[in-house]
């Protein structure tokens, strides 16, 4: 009997694998695997249905998606990079890292289906595709327009009888009457280092606009350009000499310096769209509002020029599949698909992003539709465009330039190179 049982136990293995390994042949030969990593962990619920509604309507295609929070893609980027070993898809920044898989050759020309896609290609905002061109040839389609902007409680301005500052002269004026009355002026993540390159590298754009810091990326000159030491020396004065940054911030995360705006514990708070997630699911919304960086007197950069820009692209590897990838970035980058995060705290880089105005929240759209109204242009963020060693070096002089009044602002940018 136990002959027989083991016999018939026998035959049912062999059965279940001759049909496991059948089916895996017959996915493999019928069903193109597609495998994609993204930095866009806070809208993952919203993509996550996009994919399945994807997978569901294209049988012949299956995607799957890791997220990532930003600087564990950056490290998991720089070994793919290294090994050659890219997913099919990746949801990633513009600037030096996309510059270095473009030129070497690991993402898929998008160009010539794009030239047929007039549907997406005319609907792009303009700018959002030269983002992710490269000699004529693009590589991505833009998912975000991002712009870094000053956040300020209404509440404490109005009860202080202070105005949201126009100019980076009365942003001193109104940081010096909130210190006079123990209020905190300004909340930053200094612990982060990258706000508080927002601040250095909107100060450089006032001063001189955006030609200096073009130039020193590309080797035409160095950082010790005028703009940028006075940029510096101003930044040095706004959080030593007025004392405008809270207390302790050199030590604060993002988590407790953002907390400590949306707790009503400082007044102002320089931070991209992506900070208005915080803002928006309370009364306290009520109390946010927002301006443009201030314009320096004298200075050559426009008011209306904002850092961010089309900051995000859906890309393909060049060893995908190609027409299989491109469907999947045009379907998970259509207006129709991405409806929910644009009508949240994003910014969609379409023209026709066919937004439901009634299920936004006010400040969302207020916010979208000042940036749309008021863009003159952009510039990128120097930890993004710049190259990773340029990018570390800038990131460490953020706390020698406010951490030490001794040093010498020339002498520390000239060690950028």
């Amino acid at each position: 009997m136990k002959k027989v049982f083991a016999v018939v136990m026998l035959a049912v293995l062999l059965t279940v694998t001759a049909c496991s390994n059948q089916g895996e042949s017959k996915k493999q030969a019928g069903v193109k695997e597609l495998t994609m990593w993204s930095m866009e962990t806070r809208s993952r619920d919203t993509i996550e249905k996009s994919i399945k509604e994807f997978n569901d309507t294209h049988p012949d295609i299956h995607l799957t998606a890791e997220f990532f929070e930003d600087e564990a893609l950056k490290t998991k980027m720089k070994v793919a990079i290294a090994g050659n070993q890219l997913p099919d898809i990746i949801t990633y920044w513009s600037g030096e890292t996309f510059d270095t898989l473009v030129s070497t050759n690991m993402l898929g020309d998008i160009t010539d289906k794009l030239a047929q896609d007039a549907e997406l290609k005319d609907n792009v905002l303009p700018g959002g595709l030269d983002t992710f061109t490269y000699e004529d040839k693009t590589y991505a389609i833009p998912v975000l327009f991002s712009g870094v902007s000053l956040w300020y409680n209404k509440e404490i301005f109005a009860e202080n009888g202070l105005t949201p500052p126009a100019t980076y002269d009365e942003l001193l004026s109104v940081v010096d009457q909130l210190n006079a009355k123990d209020i905190t002026p300004i909340t930053i993540a200094g612990k982060e280092r990258w706000p508080m390159l927002h601040w250095f590298s909107y100060l450089a754009q006032r001063v001189g606009g955006t030609e200096p810091f073009e130039k020193a990326k590309n080797g035409e000159a160095d950082f010790t350009q005028d703009s940028f030491v006075q940029a510096g020396e101003m930044l040095r004065e706004l959080a030593i000499d007025r004392k405008g940054f809270v207390n302790g911030f050199l030590g604060l995360d993002y988590a407790a310096a953002e907390s400590l705006f949306v707790n009503e514990r400082a007044a102002m708070y320089l931070q991209g769209e992506w900070a208005m997630e915080a803002f928006l699911n309370d009364e306290f919304a009520e109390k946010v509002g927002f301006v443009p960086f201030p314009a320096v007197d004298g200075g050559q950069g426009s008011i209306n020029v904002y850092q961010g820009g089309f900051g995000v692209g859906m890309a393909i590897s060049s060893k995908a599949d190609q027409d299989a990838a491109y469907s999947a970035i045009r379907f998970l980058s259509s207006p129709e698909q991405r409806k929910e995060i644009y009508e949240g705290a994003n910014i969609s880089p379409m023209k026709n992003p066919g937004l439901d105005d009634s299920k936004m929240h006010p400040l969302a759209y207020e916010y979208d539709k000042s940036i749309s109204d008021n863009l003159e242009g952009f510039f990128g963020y120097y930890d993004q465009t710049l190259d990773a060693r340029r990018a570390d070096q800038f990131l460490d002089l953020m706390g020698a330039i406010v951490g030490q009044s001794s040093n010498d602002v020339k002498e520390e940018l000239a060690k950028i190179k």
